[in-house]
């Protein structure tokens, strides 16, 4: 499995609580909904990425190969009321949580690193 994932900030998170507060609705959802650095924004098989290119400046893939593709376990990635995505991303990969090892060959590489399960369960975090 190959997890296509957000790699960089985004210019609204380096508002304060006090600009968050002060936003109108709309702004306030588009807020909400922005990518944030660790999303998890696609999931696919094994070499899928291989084959194809991705934007490095702001993304990384993350293999974990052997990994069984499971499509029931990634539709509920997402959360939804009324067929309305609330959160497109239940799930993040925790940037403080990841070793220094893997964070070293994300930067020093094309961006494509490759981890065992047992890594990426232990800094995959769901949403709140």
């Amino acid at each position: 499995m190959e997890f296509l994932i957000f790699w960089k900030a985004h210019y609204m998170d380096a508002w304060d609580a006090a600009k968050v507060a002060s936003l109108d609705a709309p702004t306030r959802a588009k807020y909400d909904a922005r990518y944030q650095m660790g999303d998890i924004v696609e999931v696919r098989e094994d070499g899928y990425w291989a084959t194809r290119g991705f934007d490095k400046e702001s993304f990384v893939v993350v293999k974990v190969p052997g990994m069984a593709f499971d499509w029931d376990k990634m539709l509920a990635l997402y959360d939804t009321d009324n067929k309305k995505i609330l959160r497109r991303r239940k799930w993040f990969g925790n940037r403080t949580k990841i070793p220094q090892n893997i964070l070293n060959k994300i930067e020093s590489s094309d961006r494509v690193v490759s981890v065992t399960a047992t890594q990426v369960n232990n800094f995959l975090e769901r949403k709140t």
